[in-house]
């Protein structure tokens, strides 16, 4: 059987062999006469075409993206010096809402899920920020490069989530994509703990510093790609709580099991990361948790399983000779500590002058002080330390707000509005692992930094959509 081809048809087919040898030529030329940077990203055009008409058309594939490279820019910047890893993610946040706004010309978009506590508190928030910069005490350029951090990713990611993963399969493909990516992590540890560190690592471990902290009298600290081992072991403690959640929920049986192996090897990374603080976050996690499983199946075991971890890492000393074991049964003695020691004596002296700043002394001016300033030699150390000496007391409250109203309402739905069991224990999970992250950020410096503020916010904004997504799930059951 012959084919045969219209004019329009030849016509379009010649264009495009056109177009491919052109192309083949420049990259080429450019591959000889620059190199192979120029050359690549000429060969990338088309692809980046491509990927442009499809996130306009489908926006909320060009989050996905983002959240993983979210995840991955600041190991990045350990193997490429100089690059600003916030910047990049400013980028990405732009185009992403650039492509928003070309599909908005076309298509609809669903601005009433927009219309809840999250955004309300995270605006307010944003709002106070912002007028920061009246603030005395703040240099403008300080500000600028600390309150996106501080508030405007707060405000950006929730509101991304609720405008384009609005749909249960959306968070579902969410925690599959979290899972490889917490896969990914726990890989890169197990590297560095049984290859050995590469050579962006020693250097940033030998020469940059980071060997004062990592590498240290109680054993190494293992960072994956994350900036540091705190930040690292939090956001596998969180991982810990949200897939061990998910196994017990999801369905199929393989989702499950899948879902168990990453919260145990999460777990497992958690315990090498050497960060004590981080083992709060599967306590106050799981315990969140339960209260709200209403299941007594769940509850009585698990309730039985954290008091005895409890008892095990407080009043033993069975595995003392392991030295994560070790590790973590310290933060159940932190008035033993001398860095929690000297951690309380650092805020009591920011205690003196906090009194006389209820509005904070300026975002950005914690991690850029010189001789003369308040903080001169006096590290925050903690998330909520460092948001209360930046922003003061009503900054601090404000931030607490849009934990504790996100907390409460997604509580009520979960209690008394979701039908769905299975929604209902994947937004418990979230619950718990936000509500874990919050308590550790007493004792670590982590909520800011990627990854773990982003997912953290991406989080909040699926704990209060649960009845938009209980409707959905139970609408396609009785289709």
């Amino acid at each position: 059987m012959r084919l045969h081809l219209t004019d329009s048809q030849r016509e379009g087919g010649g264009q495009i062999v056109l177009l491919t040898i052109l192309l083949l030529g420049l990259f080429v030329f450019l591959l000889l006469r620059f190199g192979w940077i120029p050359a690549t990203a000429v060969a990338l055009l088309p692809l980046l075409l491509y990927l442009l008409i499809r996130f306009v058309e489908k926006p909320f594939y060009a989050l996905l993206p983002l959240f993983v490279a979210n995840y991955f820019v600041m190991g990045v910047t350990r193997y490429i010096p100089g690059l600003p890893g916030g910047i990049v993610m400013d980028g990405l946040l732009l185009v992403t809402f650039l492509m928003i706004l070309l599909h908005s010309f076309r298509y609809p978009l669903p601005w009433r899920n927009l219309r809840n506590i999250l955004t309300l508190s995270t605006a307010i928030w944003l709002i106070y920020c912002l007028l920061m910069v009246f603030n005395p005490e703040a240099d403008l350029n300080n500000w600028a490069a600390g309150v996106r951090a501080l508030a405007l990713y707060l405000f950006l990611f929730p509101l991304l989530t609720a405008l384009l993963l609005d749909r249960y399969r959306y968070l579902k493909l969410f925690l599959l994509v979290w899972s490889i990516l917490t896969m990914a992590g726990v890989a890169k540890a197990l590297m560095q703990k049984f290859v050995g560190f590469d050579a962006a690592e020693n250097y940033w471990l030998f020469v940059s510093g980071g060997s004062s902290t990592h590498i240290i009298h109680t054993g190494i600290r293992y960072f994956s790609f994350f900036t540091d081992a705190a930040s690292f072991g939090c956001n596998m403690g969180m991982s810990l709580v949200v897939f061990g959640v998910a196994a017990l929920y999801m369905r199929p049986v393989g989702l499950r099991i899948y879902y168990l192996v990453v919260a145990l090897l999460a777990g497992y990374a958690m315990m090498i990361s050497g960060t004590r603080a981080a083992i709060v976050v599967p306590f106050a996690g799981f315990t969140a948790f339960l209260l709200l499983s209403k299941q007594w199946k769940v509850l009585i075991p698990g309730i039985i399983l954290i008091v005895g971890l409890f008892i095990f890492f407080k009043f033993t000393y069975i595995g003392q000779g392991n030295a994560e074991i070790r590790r973590m049964r310290s933060a159940f003695n932190v008035t033993e500590d001398a860095s929690y020691l000297l951690r309380k004596q650092n805020q009591e002296k920011m205690k003196v002058f906090m009194k006389e700043h209820p509005f904070g002394v300026g975002i950005g001016e914690a991690k850029r002080t010189k001789p003369g300033d308040y903080l001169y030699q006096l590290p925050t150390d903690t998330s909520l330390v460092f948001v209360w000496v930046e922003t003061g007391i009503v900054g601090l409250s404000l931030f607490l707000l849009i934990f504790f109203s996100s907390f409460i309402k997604a509580g009520y739905d979960i209690w008394f509005r979701i039908r769905s069991s299975q929604l209902r224990g994947v937004l418990a999970g979230l619950v718990g692992g936000v509500a874990g992250m919050l308590v550790s950020a007493y004792g670590n410096e982590m909520l800011q930094q990627f990854p773990n503020g982003p997912i953290i916010y991406i989080c909040m904004a699926f704990m209060l959509m649960g009845p938009k997504l209980d409707k959905e799930i139970c609408e396609n059951e009785t289709v």
